[in-house]
């Protein structure tokens, strides 16, 4: 049976703190982006729709279950619940949320199936894990579009996630994972800063031409609520036009919004403990939630100059037994910048973070809050810069900003100053900002653009392989002693092959060892040419890889084989780079089984 082509392009920022959905139809000869307003709980049977939804799960109470509480209306009995309502419930049952489960799957210190979230919860048998987690929200989405676009199910639509740049091969497998639990088709996974990038063209069309020129270096800085990204994007000329490519990734960052909001809790409750009140536990989640309001307050475009946050005093079920304090915006601006955004030295990098041998079952949260630090580390490419050597220090032409928390008009202009002291220090041209941005929905709706630009309908960020690169192949020939069994390297990604693209060997068969422990090795090649001048195409073969060719990390590893297998299986080669700079080698046999070999050929 034919497949049913998509009728529509769905982007979706599965973000940290919110996700979005932005979506635009293929039957349009000039496809609109728009946004999804998404259908969620927000209070107790009410159902309403927001541009975003928190990403928070709920485990509801067996009343609320009973009494249909909090379920959304295409699913009454359900026993949890995901957005706003999720929230704000968990905010006075800390014990029943589950916040982050994003982060928690780069978290390799966990089994990322088992249920712990809640962590340190004592209701051991409401516990799910973060793959689940990440699963009822991705799922939430995919019924919410059913819900109002029930002419064009959503598993029939062309559906791309984006996740941290700097996300793990295990993490990326993970989020792949929860979107086929959830019941999506095949997704694209896409870079939430690239993700970014593309919003900014979409919204420039052709006048990012004149915005940006041969050589500059755009640095995307996207500061969400509980993460931060950095990318290089750099502009070159191939055959006179204007070209854009993916250059640097940065480290993933639990630092983000969500810092400042504790910061600011933890400013009120020492007012509170000044004047003689002490905040319990229970009380700091109440403080939490209520600073973030105030920040959001504080650094809007009409920021009062003070504001009052309150908490309920223990014990008291009326408002006037309520605790009060008042912050100015002037503290709490100098305070937040100060603290996490100082002027700096370009060679005032972020320390290498030591860790103490025992520590609580959590996230790995980032210990240096000095985002300007971390953005230091970054730009220097050798991560230990000192006042004498400032050679490999990236000083950025212009910066676009993503996030939330960039939202606020301060935080930006504190990074820029920072940019810019660096630039003048180091004696190299200063940094503009690209305006424009659309700090809450740009990467889903850039998440779009891509996948219109994948189909011939605008601009594509080129992110080929800076290498070429090959696997070991060992020779079928008699043991001699005293000789090695004779290796070649076949060429299974050829020098600048696009990412998102796929080249199959035809015509050649290997013998693919299953059932027990195999190493495989790869070798890379630096530049477009061999020594003899040839160019590596896909499936050539070089006898001589020790004096063409440096070998990189092997893979070791078990493919699966079922009854009646040999020790081999002749197989064909696909390769297959991913959006993500993952070199998928598919063996695959005659009878339509296939294993993958991962690489990742960005490292």
């Amino acid at each position: 049976m034919p497949k049913t082509p998509p009728q529509y392009i769905i982007g979706i920022d599965f973000g940290t703190t919110n996700c979005t959905m932005a979506y635009a139809s293929l039957n349009d000869d000039s496809p609109l982006i728009q946004q999804f307003a998404i259908p969620q709980i927000s209070k107790a049977k009410l159902q309403e729709e927001f541009q975003s939804l928190p990403s928070f799960v709920y485990l509801s109470l067996a009343e609320e279950i009973e009494k249909h509480l909090c379920a959304p209306s295409w699913d009454q009995d359900r026993n949890y619940s995901v957005g706003q309502f999720a929230r704000n419930r968990g905010e006075e049952l800390p014990s029943r949320l589950v916040s982050s489960p994003k982060s928690w799957l780069c978290h390799a210190g966990v089994d990322r199936r088992e249920k712990l979230l809640p962590p340190g919860s004592e209701e051991h048998d409401i516990q799910i894990s973060p793959l689940q987690a990440c699963t009822y929200i991705l799922m939430h989405l995919a019924e919410a579009w059913n819900e109002k676009m029930s002419e064009a199910q959503f598993n029939l639509q062309q559906v791309l996630v984006t996740v941290p740049a700097s996300f793990d091969p295990s993490a990326r497998q993970l989020i792949l994972e929860a979107a086929t639990d959830a019941g999506y088709p095949e997704v694209i996974l896409l870079e939430e800063p690239q993700a970014a990038f593309y919003a900014w063209l979409y919204r420039s069309h052709d006048n990012w031409r004149k915005e940006l020129s041969v050589g500059d270096q755009v640095l995307v800085i996207d500061i969400g609520g509980g993460t931060s990204d950095f990318s290089l994007i750099t502009v070159a000329d191939e055959n006179g036009q204007l070209q854009l490519s993916r250059t640097a990734v940065g480290s993933h960052l639990l630092l983000g919004g969500d810092n400042i909001d504790l910061a600011i809790a933890h400013l009120a409750k020492n007012k509170f403990q000044d004047a003689g009140s002490d905040i319990d536990d229970w009380q700091m989640q109440s403080l939490i939630h209520a600073s973030r309001k105030a920040k959001e307050k504080l650094f809007s475009s009409k920021s009062p100059k003070h504001i009052d946050i309150s908490v309920m005093g223990r014990g008291s079920r009326l408002i006037g037994g309520a605790l009060k304090t008042s912050l100015d915006h002037d503290e709490i601006t100098n305070f937040i910048l100060d603290g996490f955004m100082p002027l700096l030295p370009p060679n005032e990098l972020s320390k290498v973070e030591r860790r103490l041998g025992m520590q609580q079952i959590g996230l790995p949260y980032a210990q240096d809050p000095r985002l300007t630090c971390q953005l230091a580390k970054f730009l220097s490419q050798t991560g230990d810069l000192d006042s004498n050597n400032t050679a490999d220090f990236i000083v950025p032409t212009a910066i676009l900003f993503n996030g939330g928390t960039m939202k606020a008009a301060v935080f930006r202009k504190r990074i820029m100053d920072v940019v810019n002291s660096w630039a003048k220090a180091l004696h190299k041209p200063t940094c503009k900002e690209l305006a424009d941005s659309d700090l809450d929905f740009a990467v889903s709706q850039g998440a779009v653009y891509y996948g219109l630009a994948r189909t011939g309908i605008g601009i594509r960020i080129k992110s080929g392989s800076s290498r070429s690169y090959y696997i070991g192949v060992e020779e079928a020939a008699p043991a001699v002693p005293g000789m090695e069994t004779p290796l070649n390297a076949v060429c299974v990604v050829p020098f600048d092959m696009e990412e998102g693209s796929e080249l199959r060997l035809e015509n050649k068969s290997f013998a693919l060892l299953v059932g027990e422990k195999a190493t495989f090795r790869f070798f890379s090649h630096a530049t477009p040419k061999l020594q003899d001048g040839t160019e590596p195409v896909i499936g050539s073969v070089i006898k001589k890889w020790k004096q063409e060719l440096s070998e990189l990390h092997p893979i070791e590893t078990l493919l699966n084989k079922q009854e009646g297998d040999g020790k081999t299986i002749q197989v064909q080669l696909t390769s297959k780079v991913t959006e993500l700079g993952i070199l998928e080698l598919w063996c695959e046999a005659i009878d339509g089984r296939k294993w993958k070999l991962e690489f990742d050929i960005r490292k």
